[in-house]
């Protein structure tokens, strides 16, 4: 080892002996979970339908595809009014311009008419189990997502990803 590659690591070592090294690791707080979980305000095919919950197109919480077995399911409830067809059911989505289960699967509410229908949008598909639009479609809150908040999160680039 040369005298000047010497300098550099004695510097390094002393460097690093006066300012010491990192603080020491300390835990955020644990902050458990709560033992129950809350209710279910929205039902949905991610977690069943629930016996009375009127359709979401109805002024309703069930968010359940409309489905003629969903909708053979309402009308046996009283949910759904016996002199509405299944056609005129269905016909109240597409005037709104709903999509659904029958229309398409597997966008978490991210798509182009996301997000939820219970928080704004125009997707009625079922959210994502684990996902944070299926905590908040299922348990709420249903506060109506507008803007940057409505739009597909874009990931973060870390400066190691970027090129010149």
């Amino acid at each position: 080892m040369n005298r000047r590659t010497f300098s550099i690591v004695l510097l390094a070592a002393a460097g690093v002996a006066l300012l010491g090294c990192e603080q020491p690791y300390r835990p955020l707080p644990y902050v458990a979970r709560p033992a129950a979980t809350p209710p279910i305000l929205i039902c949905h095919d991610a977690v069943g339908h629930i016996t009375g919950h009127k359709p979401w197109i109805l002024g309703g919480n069930c968010c359940c595809p409309p489905t003629r077995e969903n909708y053979n399911l309402h009308v046996a409830q009283g949910t759904i009014d016996k002199s509405m067809s299944y056609e005129q059911y269905l016909a109240l989505y597409r005037e709104k311009g709903i999509v659904t289960d029958l229309d398409h699967k597997g966008c978490g509410n991210l798509c182009p008419q996301g997000p939820h229908v219970v928080l704004g949008g125009r997707c009625m598909a079922t959210p994502t189990p684990g996902t944070a639009m299926y905590q908040r479609v299922t348990y709420g809150p249903h506060v109506l997502l507008t803007g940057a908040d409505a739009a597909p999160a874009q990931p973060v680039q870390s400066p190691m990803m970027t090129r010149p």
